[in-house]
């Protein structure tokens, strides 16, 4: 299952990260979508890359003075794959250093006309102090497989192939819905409609949710993996260092929208409330008061930036014709605009990122990449 690749095993040219850089999907391993890196009160589009073949992109990661993103097309970053496998590359030099089947085995089939594995490594990867996470799976019943492997070799540190089936008595388990992040000692991801979110010890692979033995779906689900249509946008519960939160919500397959509002810290003595994992259009669970400001009207959002004073948001603004999408820096302290850019195409979901010299990334639905700054 692991297949070496080119070089010297175990050799691997560095490249610097600094802070500020956006070194993988969401900016961190908790896919936060906050930076400390200054979001520029001005910029202008710096340049376009234009792929040769049409294809969808991924989100953009920086990191030493580079961007990477990968496409549908399987042309490639170091990420997971529909194959099931995971690719490691030497990002200073793009050199392939390992493969590894996070999947049983090779076994295609159709999905929106294209052949994938059976186990697609659809969540991503993240990668923490040497070891990448990633897992592979559609349904639960096909079987869902969560694996540890060395950053450098590619070598299989744990695998659990069993979460797939957590009851014994109602046959139910957890399915990949959702990208990858570390939450404390665990790696996380949406599990589906009974298991809002999965949980495995990073250390050990043990799935730590507890079984449910009751037939019935709890949970909404559309991996935008599996449909690139349907789930397309990205929710924002993020608390600033002063107790304000910053909200936006979208329903998993995105029919319901709330505006980007900001709305004040909880008063002396109100008790402290977890970000909204759910939400009741309008406003996060447990927030009744009126925000401080709220966009109108509302528009759709795929990615965001979140500074220390402003927001880099991408997104669309319904209109006659179809959407309009746009780039735009939000001042935090009263939701007014910074600057603003009309976009060629939509941004995909995610795929807004920056690194440390407040450079702007944005992927665009058509395959291109634009960069945004305020000099060359």
């Amino acid at each position: 299952r692991l297949e070496r690749g080119e070089g010297e095993a175990g050799a691997v040219k560095e490249l610097a990260v600094r802070a500020g850089d956006w070194p993988c999907s969401g900016g961190d391993n908790r896919r936060s979508m906050t930076t400390t890196a200054p979001i520029p009160a001005k910029a202008k589009r710096l340049w376009t890359f234009r792929p040769r073949w049409p294809a969808r992109p991924t989100a953009p990661t920086t990191a030493g003075g580079l961007v990477f993103v990968g496409d549908d097309r399987g042309v490639l970053c170091a990420m997971g794959a529909p194959d099931g496998r995971v690719y490691a590359f030497e990002a200073a030099t793009g050199r392939r250093l390992w493969s590894f089947l996070v999947a049983p085995e090779t076994r295609w089939i159709p999905v929106l006309g294209k052949l994938i594995s059976t186990w697609p490594a659809a969540g991503g990867v993240v990668v923490d102090d040497g070891v990448v996470y990633a897992a592979a799976g559609i349904a639960h019943y096909d079987g869902t497989h969560v694996c540890a492997l060395d950053a450098v070799t590619g070598k299989l540190r744990w695998q659990n192939s069993s979460a797939g089936q957590l009851s014994e008595q109602v046959k139910s388990g957890i399915s990949l819905q959702g990208e990858l992040f570390l939450e404390g000692d665990a790696v996380c991801f949406a599990g589906g409609s009974i298991y809002q979110t999965a949980r495995f010890d990073r250390k050990t692979g043990r799935c730590l949710n507890e079984p449910v033995h009751t037939v019935g779906s709890q949970y909404g689900t559309a991996f935008y993996p599996y449909y690139p249509e349907y789930g397309q946008y990205v929710s924002l519960d993020h608390r600033l260092a002063d107790g304000r939160r910053l909200v936006y919500m979208a329903a998993y397959e995105g029919s319901q929208h709330s505006p980007l509002a900001m709305f004040a810290p909880p008063k002396p003595g109100e008790p402290e409330r977890p970000a909204a994992r759910k939400f009741d259009f309008g406003r996060p669970a447990g927030l009744r008061a009126e925000p401080i400001w709220q966009l109108r009207p509302a528009s759709r959002f795929n990615g965001f930036v979140v500074g220390q004073d402003a927001v880099v948001a991408a997104g669309q603004r319904p209109g006659d014709a179809g959407p309009n999408p746009f780039l735009a820096a939000i001042r935090l302290a009263d939701g007014a605009d910074l600057w603003r850019d009309e976009l060629p195409a939509p941004p995909v979901r995610g795929g807004a990122a920056i690194d440390h010299a407040g450079r702007v990334f944005v992927s665009l639905d058509d395959g291109r990449l634009a960069c945004y700054g305020t000099s060359e």
